[in-house]
């Protein structure tokens, strides 16, 4: 189900006249189309795509299970999780989509950033954003750059910093560490340098060396 959502999102960025300010955004951010279509990057429009994806034979509430649309509450039909959004698919370390995260392309329609709540296939202080395709440059630099987003993540992989993955939306729990850990000691927490990142690396640190022994 995530993963034939994530096709339709990629196919409304590339593809149509709605996904253009999503295009509009990932252009002024200096991400190029290669880079998008490398991480699957798309668009979730306002309405309309869950009924596609019931085109597809998915039912409500496999919709439902995996968080991307719930039954409305003002009548019949689906009520998308994600809204006129920028699309971050959210891979497991075989590459299958088990979430998403989303970034609203204007003010006042909810929170910056909303993130798939958590389902029988994902649990968020579990996973790492990009690890699956950064693996292979973790194990071969032996070291691995944790950020706090999908666009810090995206941007360094564009710059070619490859060994990168990104949190979920959640302070950087033990779990992640561990999960880091099995593909490199040498870890480098590269959080915003604004107060609050400063705070959340002090935060970590602890984890590092009394929970994970890093």
């Amino acid at each position: 189900v995530n993963g034939l959502a994530a096709e339709l999102f990629t196919r409304y960025l590339n593809q149509s006249r709605r996904g253009e300010r999503a295009r509009a955004y990932l252009e002024r951010r200096g991400i190029s189309r290669e880079t998008s279509e490398r991480f699957r990057l798309g668009f979730a429009p306002a309405e309309e795509w869950p009924e596609k994806l019931r085109g597809r034979g998915i039912t409500a509430a496999e919709l439902a299970r995996v968080g991307l649309a719930s039954e409305s509450r003002r009548g019949p039909g689906l009520y998308p999780q994600f809204r006129d959004r920028l699309m971050f698919p959210i891979e497991d370390l075989a590459g299958r989509v088990i979430a998403f995260g989303g970034r609203a392309l204007q003010d006042g329609s909810g929170p910056k950033y909303l993130n798939s709540p958590e389902t029988p296939i994902y649990r968020k202080g579990h996973h790492l954003y990009g690890l699956a395709a950064a693996r292979d440059a973790i194990r071969s630099s032996g070291r691995v750059i944790l950020v706090e987003g999908y666009m810090d993540a995206i941007a360094l992989a564009q710059a070619g910093v490859t060994n990168v993955a990104a949190a979920l939306g959640t302070a950087l729990t033990a779990d992640q560490l561990r999960l880091a850990r099995r593909f490199a000691e040498d870890i480098v927490l590269c959080f915003d340098g604004d107060e609050a990142g400063r705070r959340a690396a002090l935060r970590v640190f602890p984890l590092c060396v009394e929970e994970v022994d890093l």
